[in-house]
């Protein structure tokens, strides 16, 4: 409970995406703290920084001046800057292109660009205007660049991170695997740190989990082959005895021993075989028919619906053929005295086909949709579902895991299930 608790608050919200989350506003940050800095900078230090020796150079331009407008219309052309000579007499002014302009109209068209003035004892005013094309622009180049290379570190340090949690991902996608019945995932182990470490352990506890459920099943098979002499016997020795409820007892009992036996050793024979299934190109649809037509007769009775006329696929057609026969068999066995038809449909995908078996039964509830694919899991008789040994729906899964495909039970509504399987195409 607890554990649920936490995972509900938490969030569904992957580290990654938290992680890139946190990377961006971190270089939203740099960049608005960036931007400041800079402007700042430029504001005091780095203007302050230059008020002395531009009015030095705006002395030394007035002296080489002096009262002549020639020499102001070059200065001006030559530093593409504007010039304003105002001598006791009269008043020049000259743009960044050296053509004379009106000093008023000058003065009021450049009042906001960085200026310099002078006065000499001589009575002449100078007035050196740097126009947003050159010293009086604020250079962003500097800025751009600064802003550049702190996002370009940013980003480095970002694919970094994604790097060393890489590891995490595999484990991630391992976990999914596992909590799917696939014991035999191994997620890679590339360094021994405590991501790594997790790894490795992860590994050596799913190698054990499969090795022990193997043993487990090879327990099964082989008493269950053992048993079949001794239940011989018995059979034999129950001919003996004279007719009567005991005697039938006893045989009901043997018989279902006999099934119990008789359906390990099918599981153990189909669990080698999809451990190397065949691989062969045949149609899925005249197979599914010919099973859907072993059916008729039985109630509800099974339909083939809107299905395509021929899917070719490359699977183990004697596989295939357990699977959709087990999942038919399940959906007529749990059926009710007033469901409909159960219903067959095959689709085609992009590279995948997808099997889909609809019933009108009672339905499974949620916390068993998941563990009915395990061995001997069985349900509530109570509900609807009549009895049996748990083991055909873990056979279905297990024929599914070995063709790479992946199977799903869902609920109907307003009653019933649907088992939907799929499954590559196998196409090259």
């Amino acid at each position: 409970m607890t554990v649920e608790n936490d995972v509900k608050w938490s969030g569904r919200s992957s580290l990654i995406s938290r992680l890139a989350a946190s990377t961006a506003l971190l270089a939203a940050a740099i960049v608005v703290l960036a931007f400041f800095s800079y402007h700042a900078i430029r504001g005091e230090i780095f203007n302050e920084s230059f008020v002395t020796p531009l009015d030095e150079w705006g002395v030394m331009m007035a002296g080489r001046i002096g009262d002549d407008p020639e020499i102001a219309r070059a200065a001006a052309l030559n530093h593409k800057m504007g010039v304003v000579l105002t001598t006791p007499d009269q008043a020049f002014a000259f743009g960044p292109d050296g053509e004379a302009i009106s000093p008023e109209a000058f003065r009021h068209a450049h009042r906001g660009d960085r200026h310099i003035f002078v006065q000499t004892h001589s009575g002449n005013n100078y007035a050196f205007f740097f126009t947003q094309g050159e010293l009086a622009r604020d250079d962003n180049s500097l800025l751009f660049g600064l802003i550049g290379g702190l996002l370009f570190l940013v980003g480095g340090v970002y694919l970094v991170q994604l790097r060393q949690l890489r590891p995490l991902r595999w484990l991630k996608e391992g976990v999914e695997q596992v909590s799917k019945g696939n014991l035999s995932t191994r997620v890679p182990v590339v360094r021994m740190d405590e991501i790594g470490q997790v790894g490795r352990a992860f590994n050596r506890m799913t190698g054990r989990v499969e090795q022990m459920l193997n043993d487990q099943d090879r327990l099964l098979a082989d008493v269950s082959h053992e048993l079949r002499s001794p239940m011989a016997r018995i059979k034999v020795a129950l001919e003996l005895l004279p007719e009567g409820d005991k005697r039938d007892a006893i045989a009901d009992d043997v018989r279902e021993m006999e099934a119990l036996t008789s359906v390990l050793l099918e599981r153990e024979r189909i669990k080698i075989k999809a451990a190397r299934p065949d691989d062969e190109k045949f149609d899925l649809v005249a197979t599914t028919r010919r099973i859907v037509d072993g059916f008729s007769g039985q109630a509800p009775g099974v339909l083939l619906a809107d299905s395509p006329g021929t899917l070719y696929i490359n699977a183990d057609e004697a596989l295939l053929k357990v699977l959709i026969q087990n999942l038919v068999d399940n959906a007529v066995k749990f059926s009710l005295d007033d469901s409909c038809p159960i219903e067959v449909r095959l689709v085609r995908g992009e590279g995948s086909v997808s099997i889909t078996i609809d019933d009108d039964g009672p339905g499974i509830p949620e916390d068993m949709r998941e563990r009915v694919l395990e061995p001997f899991v069985k349900l509530d008789p109570a509900r609807g579902h009549r009895s049996g040994y748990g083991l055909g729906l873990n056979l279905c899964q297990r024929i599914v895991q070995s063709h790479q495909g992946s199977i799903e039970i869902q609920p109907r509504e307003p009653r019933g299930t649907r088992v939907l399987v799929t499954l590559p195409t196998g196409d090259q």
